[in-house]
């Protein structure tokens, strides 16, 4: 996961169904190069589970302004139901 210094440029893209779909494309983005950050909203967050597609427990990928198009388009490759 990359670190940025301020999310006022970056957007939040998401929900995405879970951190495993999450991970699965910012793997794709560090290959592209896109930095990212990840975050994690929902029950398994409050908990500390992982991987789990509990009801609520969704992820977000922050990106700079300038990429969202982009990554957009990478998710709906990967993903076609989002």
């Amino acid at each position: 996961m990359k670190s940025h210094d301020s999310k006022n440029d970056w957007q939040k893209i998401g929900p995405l169904p879970g951190l495993p779909y999450a991970q699965m494309i910012s793997e794709v983005l560090e290959k592209k190069q896109i930095p990212y950050s990840l975050s994690q909203d929902g029950v398994a967050t409050a908990y500390g589970f992982t991987g789990t597609s509990l009801a609520g427990n969704e992820a977000f990928i922050w990106v700079p302004a300038e990429y969202v198009d982009q990554v957009r388009e990478i998710i709906d490759q990967l993903i076609d139901h989002i």
